[in-house]
Formats: structure tokens, C-alpha cells, sequence
């Protein structure tokens, strides 16, 4: 079977990172996979196998921005009339109207199937009036989670699947801490993470445990404000900003509490890597993705959007019950065995064969 991914670029991201996770394990399956790139080939940040293709489809040397699309559109159809993929996954997206423009009229079966990595509700009404019309001419369409898909109507739902992301299977569990209590957060600094709450959660939590320290890792247009905001609260030697790292995994397990502020999600990557590594997590209960991961009390915690006041609370049970804490993490971990690569994989390319009618006329 011949798979291809249409994706704008495999600089950090979370869908850049799982097109990364499933280009590796599908080549390790006997498939295989080209990657198609439509804004930057330059910045790679995750390792790829190199049996996996990479195709430069970017044109950044061309100014005008219509005229860059024209030409992406026609090296598409180039490419699928020269390559013969079964399936194009068109993983962010604002990138289907692209693959379905330049397979139209072509001979070769190609199969078109999108994904919506985000929270429906924060894509712009300018995209979606573009996008939406494309909806019905795909072949499929992949959901990371169920209240993802039921913002849509029925047509699209009958023709889709629902498939979580690749929780990370290198994270050893380990013994909850007595000495130190630093909590962590990751994420990229802007608005929709919303750290905001958890600066003044922290405000919160210092006039309990003075000691402990909050540790951001992450870049983003909203630095500059969340320092003057950490300041302002008289917290700021009590929070420190990492900026961006390659292997976040390794600075996890530094970790006993991990928090998760979003205000809407797609499928939060960040919160699936923190509860495999084996952290207590504190999350608020955005749309989408925290309630699928999430049991509140069980294995985490799920406290509502932007309230300080709760998220601090549920911390601080956190720190002052080891028990509990420990209970937590040793429940998190079990995340892996849900979205285990495996698992993820194979539910990837069933759904490819289903869409390609039973693998008929696949190269396999």
C-alpha cells in the first residue's frame, strides 16, 4: 500500500509530531510513505525514517500567495499521477482543498481522506467557508475525538472514524517525590493555552507551600505578558519559563504534577505524554480531548476552564496527599495500553484499506 501525507511543515507541532509517529510505523509495516511539504522543508524537528519520502512542494521563491497555491496544486496532481499513492491523508485541515483540487479527473483511484486536529470551534469562519465545501468531496475523514466529530453533520460523521493520537511508550513510571514538589506545564504560549489560570493558581498555592515552583516549557507570542502577569502577582522567582525542548519526555520525569490549562483543544498531546510519563495531571475540562483522557478523580483531575481558584485547590491535594498522588499516577500510566502505537496504527490503515474498498487494486 502507498500512503501520503500532505501536512505544511515537521517543525514542532502535535500533528507534525504524529504524521512523524505514523510515517515511521507505517514503513516498519511493508507501506509506503511519501510526505508531501507546502511550507517549510527546512526546519525538521522530528526524526524520520528514511525510507519515508520527503517531497518539497513549498515554492517559498514565489511571492505572489495564490499563485504559490496554483503551483502547489499542480505538483500535487503531478505527484499523484506520477506516484500512484492509494490514500492521501491530508493531516491539518486547511490542506484538503489542495489534495482534492489536484485529483480531480485523474485516472488513478486515489482516495483523499482529511483530519480535523483541532478544536472545530477555533478555526476561523474565512477557513471554514473554504474548507467546508471540500468536506463532501473527500473520501473520509479522521476525528481525534467523538465531541470533535459531533459538531459536524451527519454526512460527514457517516463517512469518518474516530482515532486518538500515539501516546509515547518510552516513559518509565516513577516513585512520587518527597522532597521536592515543582509542578510542570507545557505548552505553546498563547492565548488558547490559557496560563494565565495557572500564574494565578500558583498565586494561590504559595501562601499554602511558598516553596514550590512552577516550571513552563514552551515559546510563544504571550511570554512577555505572562512574566509582567507573574510580577504583578508577586510569583515570578517561584515561576520559570524552560522555553522549547526537543525531548520533553526527559523533563517530565523531573515531575510529580502536571498541569493543563487549555480553554479548547483539539487532542491535547501535551496532557497524553504527561499521563504516560506517569504524572498526577490537574486539567481543565475544555472541548476536546481532557474528558476522553480524563476519569476526575481517578486518574487525574478535571477542573473547569479559566478557574484559578479549583485548579489551585486540586494542586494542592496533590502535594499534601501523597497517597492520592500516587494512586493518580500509577492510573495515568495506563493511558498507553488506550493509545498504544500498535493499537493507533492499525487503526490507521483498516481505515485507509476501508476507504480503498478492501484493498482493491493496492499495492501492497
Amino acid at each position: 500500500m502507498k500512503i501520503a501525507f500532505v501536512i505544511f511543515s515537521l517543525r514542532g507541532g502535535g500533528a507534525e509530531r504524529m504524521v512523524s509517529r505514523l510515517s515511521n510505523a507505517f514503513v516498519n509495516k511493508g507501506v509506503s510513505v511519501d510526505i508531501l511539504l507546502l511550507f517549510d522543508s527546512t526546519n525538521i524537528s522530528y526524526d524520520i525514517d528514511e525510507r519515508v519520502s520527503i517531497h518539497d512542494f513549498c515554492y517559498g521563491d514565489i511571492k505572489g500567495k495564490q499563485v504559490r497555491k496554483l503551483v502547489q496544486i499542480l505538483a500535487i496532481r503531478k505527484y499523484i499521477k506520477n506516484n500512484h499513492p492509494d490514500v492521501v491523508f491530508c493531516y491539518i485541515i486547511t490542506t484538503l482543498p489542495f489534495a482534492i483540487i489536484a485529483n480531480i479527473g485523474l485516472g488513478h483511484s486515489c482516495k483523499i481522506i482529511g483530519s480535523q486536529r483541532t478544536n472545530p470551534g477555533n478555526i476561523p469562519w474565512h477557513y471554514r467557508a473554504i474548507v467546508n465545501p471540500f468536506l463532501r468531496m473527500c473520501d473520509g475523514f479522521v476525528f481525534q475525538t467523538k465531541g470533535a466529530r459531533d459538531c459536524y453533520p451527519e454526512w460527514l460523521k457517516r463517512k469518518s472514524v474516530v482515532i486518538g493520537n500515539i501516546a509515547p511508550d518510552n516513559c518509565g513510571i516513577h516513585e512520587a517525590n518527597i522532597d521536592q514538589m515543582d509542578i510542570c506545564s507545557v505548552g505553546r504560549l498563547h492565548e488558547d493555552k490559557d496560563f494565565e489560570t495557572v500564574i494565578k493558581a500558583m498565586a494561590r498555592i504559595l501562601r499554602n507551600k511558598p516553596e514550590v515552583k512552577l516550571h513552563i516549557y514552551g515559546e510563544g507570542p504571550r511570554k512577555t505578558a505572562l512574566i509582567t502577569l507573574a510580577e504583578m502577582l508577586n510569583v515570578k522567582d517561584n515561576i520559570i519559563f524552560e522555553g522549547f525542548v526537543t525531548n520533553i519526555s526527559e523533563e517530565l520525569n523531573k515531575y510529580d504534577i502536571f498541569v493543563f490549562s487549555s480553554k479548547a483543544e483539539g487532542m491535547p498531546n501535551a496532557l497524553i505524554e504527561a499521563m504516560a510519563g506517569g504524572l498526577a495531571c490537574v486539567a481543565t475540562d475544555c472541548r476536546f480531548g481532557p474528558s476522553d483522557l480524563i476519569q476526575d478523580g481517578y486518574n487525574g483531575y478535571l477542573v473547569p476552564v479559566s478557574n484559578d481558584v479549583i485548579m489551585a485547590d486540586r494542586i494542592l491535594e496533590l502535594i499534601n496527599n501523597k497517597e492520592m498522588r500516587m494512586k493518580i499516577m500509577q492510573e495515568a500510566r495506563k493511558i498507553t495500553e488506550i493509545y498504544s502505537e500498535d493499537k493507533i496504527v492499525d487503526d490507521y490503515l483498516m481505515y485507509a484499506r476501508e476507504i480503498y474498498k478492501e484493498g482493491k487494486d493496492m499495492k501492497i
